[in-house]
């Protein structure tokens, strides 16, 4: 069941100018990797909706959330100071389910990153001690210190920053399926990057699934605004599946991405 209620905000950390950390007090729930919180942004009518956000963490009686600020509501909280209390709804959505896989490898892009880090977590905790971990971003990367804690395996590509393969993930995505068998890849981006990640996973058999990132008005289902296409194997049509209710991680192969 959904915690409904307010949340004391331990920290905000700011970890560049578009991205944020903020840490809010836990409370008792299991939180799989890949569900979200709903966050009330504001007490007056404006911004009216909550706001979806990803978990990045759970450690030691904390959650841990890397915002994006993109608008008024993320700007909002990226204002909370230590001390602040936050109203939020959570944990929200299936999350990433691990069961029967030996070998995953963990694909993030852009603040498609954070909730790679808990799902890398969940993994390591789950047995898997050697989990890879592919990460891409524009600019400079975030997070890598997070990541190093939980593996030694990681590759960085970077559209812009120096030191690391200039590029897309996707491409460092290629060259590790094509040099290693996976039977599952986790996955959180843009939707472009989804696209191509499900695209290179098909085509060499191996099970995607990808967390989607969609604007959600009501985050519990009954609004109808997230949906996502899901065209399962053998059926001719495709459903509109609520990606804050039935998602937010769905089957690569069942996703079908408008041109």
């Amino acid at each position: 069941m959904s915690f409904v209620g307010n949340l004391e905000v331990l920290k905000n950390e700011v970890i560049n100018e578009e991205v944020f950390a903020l840490t809010l007090e836990a409370h008792e729930a299991d939180i799989k990797a890949g569900q979200f919180y709903n966050f009330k942004t504001s007490d007056i009518v404006y911004p009216l909706l909550r706001r979806p956000i990803s978990v990045a963490l759970v450690e030691d009686g904390k959650i841990i959330f890397y915002i994006q600020k993109k608008g008024t509501g993320t700007q909002l909280l990226s204002n909370l100071k230590a001390g602040d209390e936050v109203n939020v709804i959570g944990p929200l959505g299936n999350g990433f389910d691990f069961t029967g896989i030996k070998k995953p490898l963990v694909v993030g892009g852009g603040i498609g990153v954070a909730p790679m880090m808990e799902a890398a977590r969940q993994l390591k905790e789950s047995g898997h001690e050697a989990v890879k971990v592919l990460l891409g971003y524009r600019e400079e990367p975030y997070g890598i210190d997070v990541f190093e804690k939980i593996t030694s395996d990681i590759a960085i590509a970077s559209e812009r920053a120096e030191g690391y393969h200039k590029g897309y993930v996707t491409a460092l995505l290629e060259e590790v399926l094509d040099a290693a068998v996976y039977d599952g890849v986790f996955v959180c981006g843009p939707h472009v990057m989804l696209k191509a990640v499900a695209a290179i996973c098909k085509a060499k058999g191996v099970k995607s699934h990808l967390l989607m990132e969609e604007k959600m008005a009501c985050g519990i289902g009954a609004c109808l605004v997230c949906t996502c296409k899901i065209q399962k194997e053998g059926e001719s049509d495709f459903k509109n599946l609520r990606t804050c209710k039935e998602g937010p991680v769905f089957p690569g192969e069942e996703v079908l991405f408008d041109e």
